[in-house]
């Protein structure tokens, strides 16, 4: 049962992210609350994205044709970054920058979640019984 409502759920969870990812970075610099202002904005961009590398790795290989690493990796990463860059490019639009950087921790912390997932995938498998995860 857990695995149906994980299958189910995978991708809204993941698309649901990226809507809350792309407010969050959208928000100008004077709404952006004070504990997220404060922190460190790298360490930041790796955080969001290793997120968004786990569930976007967990909602492709779930409808992946195929089982492993190799049906996940390549789509998630490529869509991942690709995010990334746009993210990048629309923040002139709410008075924010462009920054290398900033993409660069995005892509390191996509693949720290797709590593991530790829570390427990096989437990996630059996604890929600689902064998697209084997």
């Amino acid at each position: 049962m857990a695995g149906n409502i994980a299958k189910k759920l995978s991708t809204p969870v993941a698309l649901s992210y990226l809507v809350f990812m792309f407010i969050m970075t959208h928000l100008p610099k004077q709404n952006v609350p004070r504990t997220l202002a404060s922190a460190n904005d790298k360490l930041l961009h790796a955080l969001a994205f290793l997120v968004l590398g786990f569930v976007l790795s967990f909602a492709t290989q779930i409808r992946a044709r195929h089982y492993g690493w190799y049906a996940y990796a390549i789509p998630t990463f490529i869509f991942g970054f690709l995010y990334a860059w746009f993210d990048e490019l629309t923040q002139p639009w709410v008075g924010r920058y462009f920054d290398l950087q900033d993409l660069a921790f995005d892509g390191l912390g996509l693949a720290m979640g797709m590593l991530l997932f790829e570390g427990v995938r096989r437990l996630l498998s059996k604890v929600l019984r689902i064998e697209e995860l084997q």
